[in-house]
C-alpha cells in the first residue's frame, strides 16, 4: 500500500511538472493575446523571441532543478520501501520452510 502511494506521488509530480514545462515552453497563445509584443523589441531581438527564451533558460532551469529534488526524494522512499519488502519476502519464504521442517 506505501509502495502504491509512493508510485502515485512521482505520477502526480510528474504531470504537475510536465504542465508547468508545457505551459512555459508554449507561450505562443501570449502573443495573440497581446499582440504588440511582436512589433516591440527587447536588446534588439524581437520581443516573443526574447521572452521564449528567457522562460526557457531562467525560469525553466530553477524548475527542473526543483522537479528533479522531489523525483529523487521520492525514488530514495520507492528504494527503501522496496527494501523492506524484499527483507519481508526473505522472512516469510524463511518461516514457511521452518514449518515446513517441523511438519516432517
Amino acid at each position: 500500500m506505501e509502495m502504491e502511494k509512493a508510485y502515485k506521488k512521482e505520477c502526480y509530480s510528474t504531470l504537475i511538472a510536465f504542465i508547468v514545462v508545457t505551459l512555459l515552453t508554449h507561450v505562443f497563445p501570449m502573443y495573440f493575446l497581446f499582440p504588440g509584443l511582436i512589433e516591440m523589441t527587447i536588446f534588439g531581438f524581437p520581443a516573443h523571441y526574447f521572452l521564449t527564451l528567457v522562460l526557457g533558460w531562467l525560469v525553466l532551469m530553477p524548475l527542473y532543478w526543483i522537479y528533479i529534488q522531489i523525483s529523487e526524494k521520492i525514488d530514495r522512499e520507492i528504494t527503501d520501501l522496496s527494501g523492506r519488502a524484499a527483507e519481508l519476502e526473505e522472512v516469510r519464504v524463511y518461516t514457511a520452510a521452518q514449518t515446513k521442517g517441523e511438519a516432517k
